[in-house]
């Protein structure tokens, strides 16, 4: 535990300095996802730092003025860090963990990839949140979402935000160091083996 804590700094500064590069994977899987999803609605997804700009083309509404024949745009951003912190927590739960090298590798990458993939859940329910429940009601009903589906993204969001950030990377860290864990915790593999009996 110590070891962790004292790791934990070192990972949150060295994660923030390389934001710009960390993201980048949030930041193509999601462009990829959200601009071929709802291309008439998404003209653009730019990536400055840890931001990810949003620019939306849509048809405006009665009280904005635009030029006939052309469509309104906006531009919003959304925070990928506040869904990336999982990245420098599971860095060091690994580093902090005795293993050998190679594990350690293997373990933090096949970790990162699906830290990124949970990052990308909840930046693009961001986005989706944004759309539907942030804009004029004129410009949400443009993309057509039901009010089933509405609620689905809602709950997509939260569980995007308050979830996988935080329980992701102690699920993975607890999968790949079952034999670390029970060394910590004698006989809880015994305790849980008899619970699901």
């Amino acid at each position: 535990m110590l070891k962790v804590l004292l790791w934990l700094p070192l990972c949150f500064a060295v994660w923030y300095y390389m934001r710009g590069v960390i993201g980048l994977p949030t930041f193509f899987i999601t462009d990829a996802l959200m601009a071929n999803w709802l291309p008439d609605f998404i003209r653009d997804i730019e990536f400055k730092g840890h931001l990810l700009n949003v620019v939306l083309q849509f048809d405006p509404p009665a009280t904005l003025k635009v030029p006939e024949g052309q469509k309104a745009e906006l531009l919003f951003s959304v925070n990928s860090l506040a869904y990336g912190y999982s990245i420098p927590l599971y860095t060091a739960l690994i580093l902090a963990t005795p293993d050998e090298e190679r594990a350690k590798w293997i373990h933090w990458i096949i970790g990162f990839v699906i830290l990124v993939l949970a990052q990308t859940w909840g930046v693009s329910f961001e986005i989706l949140m944004t759309l539907l429940f942030k804009l004029d009601a004129s410009m949400s009903a443009q993309l057509g979402f039901s009010a089933y589906q509405k609620e689905l993204v809602a709950l997509g969001y939260q569980f995007g935000y308050l979830i996988l950030p935080a329980v992701t990377p102690l699920v993975l860290w607890i999968g790949f160091h079952q034999e670390f864990i029970g060394l910590l915790v004698p006989g809880i593999r015994e305790k849980f083996g008899k619970g699901t009996g």
